[in-house]
């Protein structure tokens, strides 16, 4: 027989009463101490756990912990309602439940449950209902702090009055959970050690759904795969760090790949100043700002593959002021990117498929119903080595715009295809404002150095 958590906890939970019976057969006493039921792990309910109690029951859950982990064995809690507050998962411990029927309640502000500096611990089928109690920023229901190898399987995380789960300085492997009514963000990660983050639900948070930061620029190693996001709001304001699906600050090497965002009050995916960030296949519709952003001091960006509609810019990949430069955007489909105002903002923003700045290649791309612009190449000083080749730019106000302040530039334009771009198909700009005519009609010293070539215009 092929053993699953459900199973093993539905024979866990109605061990107690078959030893019982088979042991007054043999005329043993009938009660006995809590005893590990072979492989199963412990019931909770020996340490005085019980269902719908008014009272606090975290010293009974802490005491259940202490002695599972002792014995190597999981804590298994059955179906119910339990308060709780602070407790303290020991190295080692695996605390499971059934999925959508054992709930743990806030008895009071702060994590329900923590670890810390501990090697390894797990948590499986829980529920976790913070009652939306407001509690100090960057606190999660759930916490770890300085753990190795850390597994939160198949829970559910509601109304946090700040985070459903908080990391620092920990690895963990974070799939198949839910996260609901959230104050500030579902998971908050700071100096990663590498997080595996895939297939979870995140809905209805206040300011973001998933951040990775790091206090200083690092390899975060972490993976962000095939997770459903929607419905991310910007309660706090500000021009970029709230408002976003998915938000990385300083963290490099990691990959976000395959995931569903719907719904973000500014961008679906941000990076800032992550390097060799790589952000493949996912999809988007309906943000207010830019879809996918890649910010300030980064260096290596693969932007690809993805498909983003109805937002004000489809993607950013800017700031060489602050660095940032060196990326690939390939394979993209973007669609109505329509210049207006982000929510909270005081002037209109967007209205461009895709911008870049420095060492990039655009490449390949779909580009459809931008207002202003399909594809921006630089602004002001900020161009240097760009080249956008072989895409399908249509319906826009122009259709390539290329920066001409820089004194010095280096840029080809060619074998794209472009179509009902009402303000010209290639069009140099300064600061933003037209200065030459449609490039593809004829040369222009203006634009030396600026290389246009072989695009089919219609």
């Amino acid at each position: 027989m092929v053993w699953s958590r459900r199973l093993v906890l539905s024979a866990a939970l109605s061990g107690t009463a078959m030893l019982a019976a088979g042991r007054s057969l043999a005329q043993a006493p009938i009660t006995a101490p809590a005893t590990a039921l072979g492989s199963l792990g412990l019931e909770a309910a020996h340490f005085g756990l019980r269902a719908g109690a008014s009272e606090d029951q975290s010293r009974q859950l802490q005491a259940g912990l202490a002695e599972a982990a002792r014995r190597n064995a999981p804590l298994l809690v059955a179906p119910g309602r339990y308060r709780i507050s602070q407790v303290v998962l020991p190295e080692g411990a695996r605390l499971v439940g059934v999925p959508g029927a054992t709930q743990f309640v806030a008895a009071q502000p702060g994590p329900m449950l923590l670890a810390r500096r501990i090697r390894r611990c797990g948590i499986e089928g829980l529920g976790l209902d913070g009652l939306d109690i407001k509690v100090a920023q960057r606190t999660g229901l759930v916490a770890f702090e300085e753990v190795l190898e850390a597994a939160v399987t198949g829970c559910d995380f509601a109304n946090a009055g700040a985070i459903g789960l908080m990391l620092a300085r920990s690895a963990a492997r974070i799939d198949r959970n839910r996260f609901r009514s959230l104050r500030e963000s579902a998971l908050f990660s700071l100096d990663s050690r590498g997080l595996s983050i895939e297939q979870n639900h995140v809905q209805d948070c206040g300011n973001n759904g998933i951040q990775l930061w790091r206090s200083q620029q690092g390899d975060d190693q972490s993976l962000i795969r095939g997770n459903h996001i929607h419905r991310i709001r910007s309660d706090a304001g500000g021009d970029g760090p709230n408002g976003n699906g998915i938000s990385l600050f300083k963290a490099g090497g990691v990959i976000i790949e395959g995931n569903s965002l719907r719904d973000c009050a500014l961008t679906f995916i941000r990076n800032n100043s992550g390097s060799a960030v790589q952000i493949l296949g996912n999809q988007g519709r309906r943000c207010g700002e830019t879809a996918l952003y890649s910010e300030f001091a980064f260096e290596g960006a693969i932007i690809a593959n993805n498909l983003v509609e109805d937002c004000a810019q489809g993607a950013n990949i800017t700031n060489l002021d602050h660095g940032g430069r060196l990326s690939v955007f390939a394979n993209n489909i973007i669609r109505n990117a329509q210049r207006g105002f982000a929510p909270k903002g005081k002037e209109p923003v967007g209205g461009i498929g895709v911008h870049v700045e420095a060492e990039a290649a655009v490449t390949g791309n779909v580009i459809e119903g931008a207002s202003d612009i399909g594809i921006s190449l630089g602004w002001s000083w900020g161009m240097r080595n760009l080249a956008a080749t072989g895409n399908v730019v249509r319906k826009t106000g122009i259709g390539i715009s290329v920066s001409l302040v820089p004194k010095e530039r280096n840029a080809l334009i060619a074998n794209n295809i472009i179509s009902e771009a009402a303000r010209g198909a290639v069009v140099g700009t300064e600061y933003g404002k037209s200065v030459t005519g449609d490039l593809t009609r004829g040369q222009d010293v203006r634009a030396a150095g600026v290389r246009v070539e072989n695009n089919a215009v219609s």
